[in-house]
């Protein structure tokens, strides 16, 4: 995850004041080599460099076409035509995209799946549309993947997007960002990267220090669940990239080893080791009561990935 990493820090460290951009989308998708159509959603935080460049930190979800459910988080540097005034403006924008995919082993014994991560090139162009007087802006974007080995896509996809308050960006909302620690407990929902997606109860108890003006550092106590898929329960620790878009609402990124005390059901080698990756908002309430709401993946070497969606609240000291 290096070179999203790096991209992620180059978004957090950017010192502009330019208005930051957050847009969800939805759309179609079609794969090249398998002649599939299927449905593709994504998110996107943006960061203006001056007039013509920016930045973007992206989730992409390809899908679910027959034989692969792909998805993944990518980094991408914008040349765009012009500054966000009301009406139209287009950019185009290259950069890498780590993807996990849980591919179809067409096998009737043994394993029938298997979760495959690496690196593909992404491409993307858009035309945005800014509405007068208003934060708010459509966009159309299509986005072209090509990871070496696997199928090809192309989506195309509609955004609802808002611009907040250009800040610097560190963490407004402290006296001092060496003051902030909270604990906060989550509950939600996990779901086995698997074919069939098996899904459980799941529950985290968070405990996160501010370490810097854009760096956070965490340990989580995970329990996900206990039907065979998901029966895996340990303690993670991570380092966050941390942005503030105004002085409630912070978006993050989080990376980090996840050791496991217990591990799902599965045939072959099973690791006590694997990864997590985490995308999450925090909104402060108020000084000392602060929301929280993530995603997270599991990543390992022995094809039990999971997505963990956990939403909670926590008290900050």
């Amino acid at each position: 995850m290096q070179r999203t990493l790096f991209a992620a820090a180059a978004l957090a460290v950017a010192g502009m004041t330019s208005a930051q951009e957050v847009t969800v989308y939805g759309g179609a998708l079609r794969v090249k080599e398998a002649d599939e159509a299927t449905f593709s959603a994504g998110a996107s935080y943006s960061h203006p460099l001056g007039e013509h460049f920016a930045l973007s930190l992206d989730y992409l979800n390809e899908g679910h076409p027959l034989s692969h459910h792909r998805d993944g988080v990518a980094s991408q540097l914008w040349v765009r035509s012009g500054s966000n005034a009301p009406g139209w403006s287009f950019g185009a924008g290259i950069g890498q995209y780590y993807y996990f995919d849980t591919s179809d082993l067409h096998s009737t014994t043994g394993a029938r799946y298997t979760n495959d991560h690496g690196w593909a090139n992404i491409y993307s162009v858009q035309a945005t549309y800014h509405y007068p007087d208003s934060r708010w802006y459509n966009q159309l974007l299509v986005t072209r993947i090509t990871p070496s080995g696997k199928d090809s896509t192309t989506s195309l996809m509609l955004g609802v997007g808002y611009q907040f308050n250009g800040v610097k960006g560190d963490k407004l909302h402290l006296d001092g960002s060496s003051a902030d620690e909270a604990i906060t407990l989550m509950a939600g929902q996990g779901i086995t990267n698997s074919l069939r997606s098996e899904t459980a109860a799941i529950a985290a108890l968070e405990y996160r220090r501010a370490v810097g003006r854009y760096v956070d550092w965490t340990v989580t106590a995970l329990y996900e669940g206990n039907s065979a898929q998901s029966k895996r329960n340990g303690v993670a620790t991570q380092l966050w990239l941390i942005r503030s878009l105004n002085q409630k609402v912070e978006l993050g990124m989080g990376a980090g080893p996840y050791f496991n005390a217990q591990v799902p059901d599965g045939e072959g080698q099973r690791s006590h080791r694997a990864g997590l990756v985490t995308v999450g908002a925090r909104y402060h309430i108020d000084r000392r009561v602060v929301a929280e709401a993530t995603w997270n993946r599991v990543v390992t070497d022995y094809h039990r990935d999971a997505d963990l969606f956990l939403i909670g609240l926590g008290y900050s000291f």
